[in-house]
């Protein structure tokens, strides 16, 4: 029984496609998460710190879309098909 047909092509993503999605994503969910610190009353007390840490950690976090965006990005332009 051969089953290698239906196994999906994976292909390590390119590092360049990675750090460019990164630099999309990135930015844009720290922006986010400044913006819910922003909007939280419970942080007011942290003042401008909180709100650079909330951005750091959304920057961060914005790695996890960065892949998935990269991955599908690779999957579309693959030129092996």
């Amino acid at each position: 029984m051969d089953m290698t047909g239906d196994a999906p092509d994976r292909r390590r993503t390119p590092l360049w496609l990675l750090l460019f999605c990164y630099a999309l994503m990135g930015p844009a969910v720290g922006i986010n998460a400044a913006f819910i610190a922003l909007a939280i009353h419970a942080m007011a007390p942290f003042g401008v710190s909180g709100l650079i840490a909330a951005g750091i950690v959304g920057a961060v976090v914005g790695v996890l879309p960065a892949i998935w965006l990269a991955r599908q990005i690779h999957d579309g332009i693959r030129e092996d098909l």
